[in-house]
């Protein structure tokens, strides 16, 4: 039930008159609901509670602090896209083992960051990356924990500016390539890899795409 609502034609944000705030307040301002927030949160995860996952927020689409301190309260993790994300994520109270450094471009300075912070995974965008990322955790001294990012072809029904799935949108590794380094992953002697992640693009409607997704990793697909 959302907490924001209009009474008597005026706009309220968890019973707080907006008007009020506005001639309180310089505008324009951000202004968020933390009971939906809240609640939001809990619907995703009452969806997939049977398997108690880690719901990780994605710390690009808001890096306000105190948005992800409402999130931390709730369990929830992070996933992160920069050094500076990453730090912010800390700073909120979320811990590394609860946060995954995921997204392409990553620096040599952001990944030892993220190593030296023993985070709970970083996924890998190409091997190179995996190369670079076995090097720096081999002069930390560490086992870093990856995930490998499969491009597994699969056209969602989005803007093509945002489609990430295809194999012509060049992110992420082949099915090919996956199976190959996966093999060849023992020669990785300060990784470890624990995950595979998918990205198929944004603003997705349906879940046909997704369904197809999952579908590929069953029998021989893979």
């Amino acid at each position: 039930m959302s907490s924001i609502k209009y009474k008597n034609n005026s706009l309220f944000v968890e019973n707080t008159s907006v008007k009020r705030l506005v001639s309180k307040y310089k505008s324009p301002f951000y202004l968020y609901s933390n009971s939906n927030i809240v609640e939001n949160y809990k619907s995703f995860y009452n969806n997939f509670k049977k398997v108690t996952p880690l719901i990780c927020f994605s710390v690009k689409a808001n890096s306000n602090v105190q948005i992800l301190r409402i999130l931390k309260k709730m369990g929830s993790g992070a996933d992160v896209v920069s050094g500076g994300e990453l730090l912010k994520t800390l700073k909120s109270g979320i811990k590394p083992n609860k946060i995954v450094f995921s997204g392409v471009g990553k620096t040599e300075e952001e990944l030892r960051l993220a190593i030296k912070k023993k985070i709970l995974l970083i996924n890998v965008e190409s091997e190179n990356e995996a190369v670079l990322i076995n090097k720096i955790s081999g002069q930390l001294r560490k086992k870093t924990s990856i995930g490998i990012r499969l491009n597994p072809d699969i056209d969602a029904p989005t803007h093509k500016k945002i489609s990430t799935g295809k194999a012509e949108d060049k992110f992420g590794l082949s099915k090919k390539n996956l199976i190959a380094f996966c093999k060849n992953i023992k020669n990785f002697k300060s990784l470890k890899l624990e995950a595979i992640s998918v990205h198929i693009g944004s603003q997705i409607l349906s879940e046909n795409p997704f369904k197809k997704n999952f579908k590929s990793f069953r029998g021989n697909n893979l």
